[in-house]
């Protein structure tokens, strides 16, 4: 099962925007996981798959042993899924080996 975190300031606005729309479609795809937001002070990004946020953030978290998939357009759907496939593709392929 896939663990991912949506990342933003709060974790209450566009974390949890991202977090509807990354479990929309994962649900699309039949993909197994757990999607949760939070704030960029109390995340442990080590502890999640993959992390989703955006550029103001993404350097922050540049460290971590997770996929981090950066967002400009938070509107931007089909950047989301292409970006979240390719790195559930990269995490399953890693697991294979």
């Amino acid at each position: 099962m896939i663990k991912i975190v949506t990342v933003c300031g709060a974790g209450v606005g566009s974390s949890m925007m991202e977090r509807l729309f990354t479990q929309q479609i994962l649900d699309g795809e039949n993909i197994e996981g757990v999607v949760d937001a939070s704030d960029i002070g109390s995340v442990d990004p080590n502890s999640y798959d993959i992390v989703v946020t955006t550029s103001d953030f993404a350097d922050q978290l540049s460290e971590t042993k997770a996929e981090v998939i950066r967002i400009n357009n938070l509107m931007d759907k089909d950047y989301l899924k292409k970006e979240l496939l390719a790195a559930i593709a990269k995490i399953n392929q890693s697991e294979e080996n």
